[in-house]
């Protein structure tokens, strides 16, 4: 019998600290578009999960995108 080797996550691991995701994914719950979302951020001084200083909607876009969003959204504790 062979032994069960635990279960690889495949790709990079999430670069983007999960505050930062649960704060973008509840600003799209509340019905912001990208654009807004990303205005949000910006004025609150976020960086970019790459340490950038400025959020463009195409970064947001690609966050929620991510399986890391989706996991939080499944189970935000």
């Amino acid at each position: 019998m062979t032994a069960v080797e635990p279960r690889r996550r495949r790709g990079r691991p999430p670069c983007c600290p999960p505050d930062v995701a649960l704060r973008v994914l509840a600003l799209r719950d509340q019905g912001l578009s990208l654009a807004a979302i990303s205005r949000v951020l910006n004025e609150e001084g976020v960086r970019t999960p790459a340490g950038g200083r400025f959020w463009q909607k195409s970064h947001v876009d690609r966050l929620l995108h991510t399986l890391h969003a989706r996991e939080l959204r499944e189970d935000p504790s």
